[in-house]
């Protein structure tokens, strides 16, 4: 059985292998099947307070090869860029339910209800790349509390880790604001179940957080 995650895909894009699903063989053992490298950037307003997470999601070359392939003669379009457009609007309807697999909250409330606007598939030098804006549902002031985020996949299915090549940016932050992102420290149990799942298989449907990275955003308040 495929992972709760994924089955909503394949119910929308027969025959189409994408993002959220590899292709399933007799040789891929072990969580994770696919990586993403996150690019995140912290969108402030003019106020101090922050408005959303403008995110990248850079898919790992293999399955981006596997994709374009498809893309060629299965997506909706005319052209190269009317076909990933078609790819990126069904990529952002199928994260819906899932919160775009991304967990905010603010000091230690969880926020719930987020919109997504600038979406956007684009092939970067063989590497497809889903862009998008994730806006909260109301801005919050880091400086009455932090503001912590999470992407993963809670199936563990695929991973998601931040860019090593590129910094979380804060955009429109005062100097007073930073950012610290925690490294998962995964118990080996816990490391040991999830390498003894192959692509059919499904562990805990929380398996992902336990190798989940952290970002978390503190503002000092104004003197």
């Amino acid at each position: 059985m495929q992972p709760f995650a994924l089955q909503p895909l394949r119910r929308l894009l027969t025959g189409l292998v994408l993002f959220l699903t590899v292709l399933l063989s007799a040789q891929a053992h072990a969580h994770p099947h696919a990586w993403i490298d996150l690019r995140v950037a912290v969108v402030f307003d003019e106020t101090g307070r922050i408005t959303a997470l403008r995110q990248v999601w850079r898919i790992d070359p293999f399955y981006s090869l596997v994709l374009l392939e498809e893309m060629a003669t299965d997506a909706r379009g005319n052209t190269p860029e009317e076909k990933l457009a078609d790819i990126g609007n069904r990529m952002i309807e199928n994260l819906t339910p899932y919160q775009y697999f991304t967990e905010v909250s603010h000091g230690g409330q969880r926020l719930q209800g987020f919109t997504v606007r600038d979406h956007g598939l684009v092939n970067a030098a063989g590497r497809l790349e889903l862009g998008f804006t994730l806006v909260l549902p109301e801005p919050v002031n880091p400086e009455t509390g932090p503001l912590s985020y999470a992407v993963f996949d809670p199936s563990y299915y695929i991973e998601i880790l931040h860019d090593p090549d590129a910094t979380v940016a804060l955009e429109g932050a005062s100097e007073r604001c930073g950012l610290q992102i925690r490294q998962p420290r995964p118990d080996p149990v816990i490391v040991a179940r999830a390498a003894a799942l192959d692509a059919n298989q499904t562990g805990d449907p929380d398996l992902g957080r336990h190798f989940t990275e952290h970002g978390e955003v503190r503002c000092d308040p104004a003197p």
